[in-house]
């Protein structure tokens, strides 16, 4: 039971959205992690519990990923080498970016999304900023800051997680009692 969190904040970096693998094995982990901790802490609590770590999943994932890029990301001027664009579900328009940025004597190329900072106002030769993990776990993000962890998602996170012991503490003393 103590265990939990820190499981389900593991399950949370499984969960990138481009990887359709990944997504679907973190989901699957999150989902044996959730139904453990519901039976141990019985029909009431553990309902609460489960639904709090399912929304614990969701923030954490994006909150760690700004974090790390916050630490550990590496500044690069880049030009963008293309921009092309795309049609998503329900009509909305998607862009990518191609983006050519040298470091360490290297010519190095990645597609940004528009997700991830590929803006409207982005043409071919274009000059920006791009971020980069040196240790190649995270994606690179377009921009020439890296906002880093807010104070709100940090407080959800916390809030979240208070939350989600008091269910296990809750559900564990309640299954001693009876």
């Amino acid at each position: 039971m103590l265990l939990t969190p820190a499981l389900l904040t593991a399950v949370s970096w499984l969960n990138p959205p481009d990887d359709t693998l990944l997504l679907f094995a973190g989901f699957a982990l999150m989902v044996i992690i959730l139904i453990a901790a519901w039976c141990m802490c019985g029909p009431g609590p553990g309902a609460g519990m489960a639904a709090l770590g399912f929304s614990f999943v969701l923030f954490t994932g994006p909150a760690l990923d700004d974090y790390v890029m916050e630490q550990r990301g590496t500044t690069h001027e880049a030009l963008v080498g293309d921009v092309s664009t795309y049609t998503r579900k329900h009509g909305n328009e998607g862009r990518t970016c191609s983006v050519v940025w040298s470091a360490s004597g290297e010519t190095h190329r990645a597609e940004v999304g528009d997700r991830k900072g590929c803006e409207e106002s982005f043409r071919e030769g274009d000059r920006t900023t791009i971020v980069t993990d040196p240790e190649g776990w995270l994606r690179p993000r377009l921009g020439s800051e890296v906002t880093g962890l807010s104070s709100g998602t940090a407080w959800t996170c916390g809030g979240l997680l208070a939350g989600m012991e008091a269910f296990i503490l809750y559900g564990r003393l309640r299954r001693r009692r009876a």
